[in-house]
């Protein structure tokens, strides 16, 4: 299930993915027999495919950062399964992140990106409550887990 749309429907794997083409910062929670236990869309085999239309799939894709590409969301920081397009024609990776609102943490080999939601967010709470990045980046964090271990 997904703990970001509205409802509460249980759905399958497949169903999980083809719904959340258009999500891809969403935070699942997968039954295991027992309870529901966290789980991510990149768990799932989910893979964030940039530069080409959504639902499309680059014939060359190039994965990020050897698989390990993290993004910082107002709904916490998510590990993601993020291609760059590999074609003779794509555009340079910082290009591509900018395209779909990630802004990238380096402008070389970017590792992470923060969405321009999360930037916007904290702009504005800046202005009214005068909070730190620091601060502002540890209650994102304690969103995604919050027991203080990590």
């Amino acid at each position: 299930r997904c703990k970001d749309c509205h409802g509460t429907d249980l759905m399958c794997h497949t169903c999980t993915l083809c719904v959340h083409e258009r999500q891809p910062l969403h935070r699942m929670e997968c039954w295991n027999t027992y309870s529901f236990q966290v789980t991510t869309l990149k768990a799932l085999g989910f893979h964030f495919q940039l530069g080409h239309p959504i639902g499309i799939r680059c014939i060359n894709p190039k994965s990020a950062s050897n698989n390990d590409f993290v993004v910082l969301d107002c709904n916490g920081v998510h590990e993601v399964g993020l291609d760059f397009c590999g074609c003779e024609s794509a555009q340079p990776h910082i290009t591509q992140l900018l395209r779909v609102r990630l802004f990238p943490s380096t402008t070389t080999d970017p590792k992470s990106a923060a969405t321009f939601r999360v930037l916007e967010y904290f702009q504005m709470l800046s202005f009214e409550s005068k909070a730190s990045v620091w601060e502002f980046y540890n209650t994102v964090a304690r969103l995604t887990d919050n027991t203080g271990t990590r």
